[in-house]
């Protein structure tokens, strides 16, 4: 864990400001757009082309579309059961800061009156030997989750507090200037209108 936070750390204080996509060689997306009487879908998702690691590369890839079909065959299913039509639209953002890369998939649903926005992050080294840095490598998450509980205090009015459970390992991130960005699921943390609420937290401890 140290070891990934001190390349982590060595990558933020040289590289540039994080841009909002990653360079253009790498990945290319695709989309897949479906309308019937019953569902409305829309996604985009990347597909890594010009990675380092080819082999790290070519099971991203498969993770990635993975992941939406089973939003995509869960979201038919409930779509089956229920006497209304279910739209499901998923954005994706492609996060480099220096060589570490940040995959943000947002699925949004809504089915009737119930909606939901579902995040998920594959974060990674773009180099020989790369895999996926799961958030525990990072970080310890119980310290993480005290940290993330003193910036809730600091607007109570914002966040599900009480609620608040700790921070699950799979809670979706990306680098930024020195920060930890921690982005949670909607109305996981606060109430629907703040959407997908980002948390950042410095990463000066070493744990």
């Amino acid at each position: 864990m140290r070891r990934i936070l001190m390349m982590l750390l060595v990558c933020m204080m040289f590289a540039p400001a994080i841009a909002d996509g990653a360079e253009a060689n790498v990945y290319q997306m695709k989309q897949i757009d479906e309308v019937t009487n019953q569902w409305e879908i829309h996604i985009d998702y990347p597909e890594f082309t010009g990675l380092v690691d080819a082999r790290f590369q070519e099971k991203l890839n498969v993770l990635i579309k993975e992941t939406v079909d089973k939003q995509v065959k869960q979201m038919k299913q409930e779509a089956e059961e229920a006497k209304f039509p279910v739209q499901l639209y998923a954005e994706t953002k492609v996060l480099q800061h220096n060589n570490f890369y940040s995959t943000l998939i947002t699925f949004s649903k809504s089915f009737g009156n119930t909606f939901s926005g579902d995040i998920q992050s594959f974060n990674f080294y773009n180099q020989e030997g790369a895999k996926l840095i799961p958030l525990t490598d990072i970080i310890d998450l119980n310290k993480l989750t005290e940290q993330v509980r003193e910036e809730m205090q600091k607007e109570p009015s914002k966040y599900f507090i009480e609620e608040f459970k700790g921070v699950r390992p799979g809670t979706a991130y990306y680098m930024q200037d020195g920060e930890l960005v921690l982005i949670f699921n909607k109305y996981e943390i606060a109430a629907g209108v703040y959407g997908n609420p980002e948390i950042k937290i410095p990463l000066k401890h070493r744990y």
